[in-house]
């Protein structure tokens, strides 16, 4: 079965609803009692102390003024076979750490689906899945 272009791109933003209306720098972030963003859906999303914490271990002061949560995990459908990837200078060093694999370029990293898994386990609030056509 077949959808029109209207039907999805429907189905795209409904799965990415939860996507933040607005990133929020991690220096702002860990100075908060109740780190947290907000949706497009209008819900508020909370992060894991624990998980700034980590994230902010891996980088220096002006790179934590600089990475802005939640880190967004994008679909590759560039790739044959398909991945996901993270685009931004900070935003690759940090998850190019987390998942002990280097960057194909400057500020783009591809993720294969057992990076996505070990991610999602290690930093579930701190990031986010973006679906991209």
């Amino acid at each position: 079965m077949m959808l029109s272009d209207g039907a999805l791109e429907k189905l795209i933003a409904t799965m990415n609803r939860h996507i933040p209306s607005a990133r929020r720098r991690l220096s702002d972030l860990l100075e908060e009692d109740d780190p947290a963003y907000l949706g497009r859906d209008g819900a508020t999303y909370r992060i894991s102390r624990e998980e700034l914490l980590m994230i902010s271990s891996l980088l220096d002061e002006r790179e934590r003024k600089r990475l802005k949560l939640p880190i967004l995990l994008m679909t590759d459908t560039s790739y044959p076979g398909g991945a996901w990837k993270v685009v931004g200078e900070v935003e690759v060093k940090a998850i190019s750490k987390v998942v002990g694999r280097e960057p194909e370029s400057e500020g783009e990293l591809r993720l294969f689906y057992p990076h996505l898994l070990e991610l999602r386990r290690l930093l579930p609030t701190a990031t986010t899945c973006l679906y991209m056509p």
